[in-house]
């Protein structure tokens, strides 16, 4: 925990989060990598939020973005420049509150302090799946869920995953909504988060196949 630092460069990326011991792949322009690349040199550790429009008199504002205030901090490990673009590779390490935004410096690169008391558990050595953690119910839910999306995973690997790096995986990858995405991000535990994301995949599930037979 102290390792970690309490001011962070922010990557703000929608629809997205980064879960502790995953990996993230996102793409950025080359020149957004650029201005923040002497950050990023100073510890290789970025914090990955997810931003949402701001509400003014209850009217929905796209053009005034913020941002959530839980986010994850993630080491980037690998980067590599395309076409004036930038792919990079970031491992989630632990989740934080944010507890201020930093005033810029004139760089324009957006900083936040950060309090990862909440999440002590993203970063111990290792996580015991809970006894009662109802996972046959999350993979009976997971066999529709797929077939709605027309989606054939690796069911084998899914089997052999540890709880929380399927779950994890699943909150990430999953075509959830941001709001969705968000709420899983935010649960403490793996308990919780597991029987939030076999609820989201059952409705999602049940939405999908209402949709198809009205539309059918």
């Amino acid at each position: 925990m102290e390792q970690l630092p309490s001011v962070l460069p922010v990557f703000r990326v929608r629809s997205t989060i980064l879960m502790p011991r995953t990996m993230l792949p996102i793409t950025i322009p080359e020149a957004d990598y650029l201005a923040i690349a002497p950050e990023i040199l100073k510890n290789n550790i970025v914090a990955v939020i997810q931003p949402r429009p701001a509400f003014i008199n209850g009217a929905r504002n796209l053009e005034l973005i913020e941002s959530f205030k839980t986010g994850c901090a993630g080491r980037i490990l690998d980067v590599t420049i395309v076409d004036n673009e930038v792919s990079i590779s970031i491992y989630g390490i632990c989740r934080f509150e944010t507890v201020s935004e930093i005033p810029t410096d004139g760089t324009n690169i957006k900083r936040i302090s950060v309090s990862y008391d909440r999440y002590i558990i993203d970063i111990e050595e290792t996580i015991d799946e809970p006894q009662e953690l109802d996972r046959h119910r999350l993979m009976s839910a997971l066999g529709p869920y797929f077939k709605t999306l027309d989606v054939l995973p690796n069911w084998e690997e899914i089997k052999r995953a540890p709880a929380d790096v399927l779950i994890s995986a699943l909150a990430m990858a999953c075509p959830f909504h941001s709001s969705e995405k968000q709420s899983l991000l935010e649960v403490v535990s793996i308990k919780e988060r597991s029987d939030m994301i076999t609820k989201i995949i059952e409705m999602n599930s049940f939405n999908r196949y209402d949709i198809a037979r009205t539309v059918n």
